[in-house]
């Protein structure tokens, strides 16, 4: 098994489950079934700022992601390093694109995890 895959097992049947392929909807929403259950998320947490901001593609557009891949802003943890004003000088990241980021940043601060 390699590090970011886990196993599950449901009546019996072993599934397993590669967390860099899940979109961030679904890793948030397993983030926090199991901190209900265990009480700590900061593995899966940790998971999705190191993860390609490419697994993404249900929140942020093909051509969001290639424009800010092309300046370097290639992890989540990278574009949450970013201010507002460095990425709306990024060219190609028009409006829509600013307003895309801006909701995922907003759902990642939505996370219930401190540092």
């Amino acid at each position: 098994m390699k590090e970011f895959e886990i196993d599950i097992y449901l009546e019996g049947v072993k599934t397993r489950i590669n967390l860099r392929k899940m979109d961030y909807t679904s890793l948030r929403n397993l983030s926090l079934k199991l901190q209900r259950l265990l009480g700590d998320n900061r593995y899966i947490h940790e998971l999705v700022l190191e993860s390609d901001l490419f697994y993404f593609r249900q929140e942020l557009s093909g051509k969001t992601v290639s424009a800010l891949h092309k300046n370097g802003i290639i992890t989540v943890a990278d574009l949450m390093a970013c201010s507002y004003g460095d990425l709306a000088a990024i060219g190609g990241l028009g409006n829509k694109s600013l307003s895309e980021i801006s909701g995922f940043v907003k759902e990642l601060g939505k996370w219930p995890i401190e540092f």
